[in-house]
């Protein structure tokens, strides 16, 4: 087995390249030039794909420094990270052979997979410093671009209602390197990135980090472009599953977050969230409970069109025959 510092992929195959037997280069070759196919295939598939046997599967990861099968299909996933478009993404999706309910069940397996890696391999004391320095922070600023900016806007919103002075940003102007630019030794930058990495994104990070300021990072591995700008970096998986790119184990490491701060806060979080009530009370914002829905005039609600449709009696016979004997 070699050993090497670098995570990457294809810097593995490389560095094991002089060990490899005959069957194995066979396989590196293969794996080399479909690696995009390879990170989604089994063990039985990838070994007919590059016509070797099971057991040249079976011991390729270990050759190149991975601890199983799995280790090393998610080091692949990590190198096409990089390279996968939109348009790669929807080819993984298969399209014989399918059906709705089959797509959700492999999806929701995917996110699971993202989950359990998320729960089994996340940095306790890593977590502590991160929700260290973000408690300590005079202003916390939250940037995160394109598909993560759904989990940007509930970040900054989640953790606004615990604590003071939290502003999310979903796209970079020219405003936005002066805000960055005016940050003091007092605030934290909390950056939320994920393949594909917007140049933008990756090019903020850089400057805050130029300037002194303290760099949080959620991400997804070690090959991460923001992950040199961060004091302090939070690893979380995605599904490539899906053409768009799952938040599941992101958004579940966010709430980890925000409810840690939350306890840790105790008291001031406890009277800022009931002021924050008295205001939702006080402006009628939510829907109270117990109401029944209210049809517009003239329309049905859901379950009640679906009850109206069941007691139908189909009336076809009767008029045929009164058709014919007229």
């Amino acid at each position: 087995m070699v050993e090497i510092e670098s995570d990457d992929f294809f810097a593995r195959l490389a560095a094991a390249q002089p060990t490899l037997s005959s069957k194995m280069r066979r396989l590196a070759a293969y794996v080399s030039e479909h690696y995009v196919q390879v990170g989604f295939m089994s063990t039985r598939e990838l070994a007919a794909a590059a016509q070797v046997s099971l057991a040249t599967v079976v011991r390729f990861p270990r050759a190149l420094g991975y601890d199983s099968f799995d280790a090393f299909r998610a080091g692949i996933q990590d190198r096409v990270n990089f390279d996968l478009t939109g348009v790669d993404r929807l080819r993984t999706i298969p399209v014989t052979n399918r059906s709705p309910a089959a797509l959700l069940r492999r999806i929701i397996d995917a996110d699971l997979a993202s989950l359990h890696s998320l729960a089994q391999t996340f940095s306790e004391p890593q977590l502590e410093r991160f929700v260290n320095l973000v408690l300590s922070a005079k202003r916390v600023t939250i940037l995160g671009f394109r598909y993560v900016s759904p989990l940007t806007i509930y970040f900054g919103y989640s953790l606004g209602k615990i604590k003071l002075n939290v502003r999310a940003y979903t796209q970079a102007d020219s405003s936005l390197y002066d805000a960055v630019r005016l940050m003091d030794n007092d605030d934290v930058l909390i950056v939320i990135a994920f393949p594909r990495y917007p140049v933008d994104l990756v090019s903020l990070a850089r400057y805050a980090h130029s300037r002194g300021v303290c760099v949080l990072a959620i991400t997804d591995t070690a090959l991460s472009p923001v992950l040199p700008t961060s004091e302090v970096a939070l690893f979380a998986r995605v599904s490539m599953l899906d053409f768009v790119g799952s938040l599941a184990a992101p958004a579940a490491l966010i709430n980890c977050l925000v409810s840690e701060m939350g306890v840790r806060l105790g008291k001031v979080a406890l009277e800022r969230l009931q002021a924050l009530e008295e205001a939702a009370d006080q402006s009628n914002i939510y829907v109270r409970g117990g109401t029944r829905p209210t049809p517009l005039e003239g329309n049905l609600l859901a379950w009640e069109v679906a009850s109206s449709t069941r007691s139908k009696k189909p009336k076809t016979r009767g008029r045929k025959r009164e058709e014919r004997f007229s």
